[in-house]
């Protein structure tokens, strides 16, 4: 995939991981200080609507390769990979949350760390999830594409409520994610066609219908809910296209690139500026504190990822070389040709 096709899937998940942080920021001052209940909902439920879904889309598209790999890089590039920053944010999450107590705004169950292996901490169900759809996308490949996606989206439109957030969350977001994968050729292409006026267009639309579907409150609809979404991402897109071409999207591209780094640990960075802004007497207002907690929650993820590249300690964000199965049989030495001591004499 060239730069030029890929520049706006960068800037849509550049989009996502802003709103992501935005919507914990807003939700941390909320549930500190309260909000006005109407400003919450609508933001709340305006954001949280495509956010995740735009961002599981992007994913996908970029998921084509790695899905593809033989089957040795597939478990120790992306499998292993995933697995790997999850452990570890898992421990840190925890460690932060114990640490806190009761100055973070939710305490955490000191059990709860023995459980990770099908209940994450706090926002690590993206990463588990994440993995989730990697691997499963790869089992499947046998299946034919359109048997999968109406799978997917029949979990979609079933409304799973399984008590296991990370499961509910796979459910809901899973057809997303294989729209990205399997489209990826067709919608690189295809987007290059996107034009300004479709941007004009669609954008508008797609906050007038979002509006309109929180103020009916058609949520427990889930095939409105989905069509809703669909349309959303294609506005989206529409907007990033826009943005690439006119090279107005540096930012969200660069924040796009740092998206894995922010998504583990702004929930740390956004609580910690909150409540550091409360301490310096900064927290007068809740517009403050809400913007500085969404610059906290960009800015100090990516200030440490740089850190650690600079230090060459990359391992917070980048699983080391060690942490590595070996799939590749080993073969014997008749399959070598090799034979013992008396055949050469």
């Amino acid at each position: 995939m060239g730069d030029d096709k890929v520049a706006w899937v960068q800037c849509a998940k550049g989009i996502t991981i802003i709103l992501v942080v935005y919507g914990h920021a807003m939700y941390g001052v909320h549930t500190a200080a309260g909000l006005h209940e109407d400003f919450f909902r609508y933001n709340n439920e305006f954001f949280s609507l495509f956010r995740m879904p735009l961002f599981f889309f992007a994913s996908g598209i970029f998921a084509f390769r790695s899905i593809a790999r033989p089957l040795d890089q597939f478990v120790n590039r992306t499998v292993l990979h995933f697995v790997y920053i999850y452990i570890v944010w898992c421990f840190i999450q925890y460690a932060f949350r114990m640490m806190t107590g009761g100055v973070a705004n939710h305490e955490i169950d000191p059990y709860a760390i023995l459980l990770i292996a099908y209940q994450p901490i706090n926002v690590l169900w993206f990463v588990y999830v994440l993995l989730a759809f990697f691997v499963v996308t790869r089992v499947l490949r046998p299946v034919p594409s359109f048997v999968v996606l109406a799978f997917a989206g029949g979990l979609a439109v079933a409304q799973v409520n399984s008590g296991n957030y990370s499961l509910d969350r796979f459910c809901s977001n899973y057809v997303f994610f294989l729209m990205g994968y399997y489209g990826s050729q067709s919608i690189l292409e295809r987007a290059r066609g996107l034009k300004p006026i479709h941007a004009a267009i669609l954008v508008p639309m797609f906050v007038v219908v979002t509006l309109a579907f929180i103020y009916v409150d058609v949520r427990h609809i889930q095939i409105i809910r989905l069509a809703c979404v669909m349309f959303a991402i294609f506005a989206m897109t529409a907007l990033c296209v826009t943005l690439s071409d006119f090279r107005l999207d540096g930012v969200f591209r660069y924040v796009g690139n740092y998206s894995l780094p922010i998504f583990v640990s702004h929930t740390i960075a956004t609580a910690g500026t909150r409540v550091i802004m409360v301490k310096l007497g900064l927290g007068g207002g809740w517009v403050l504190l809400m913007i500085g907690a969404t610059i906290g929650g960009i800015v100090l993820p990516i200030i440490l990822a740089k850190l650690c590249e600079r230090l060459n300690f990359p391992w917070l964000f980048r699983k080391p070389s060690w942490f590595t199965i070996h799939l590749q049989p080993r073969r014997r030495d008749s399959d070598r040709g090799l034979a013992g001591p008396s055949a050469s004499s």
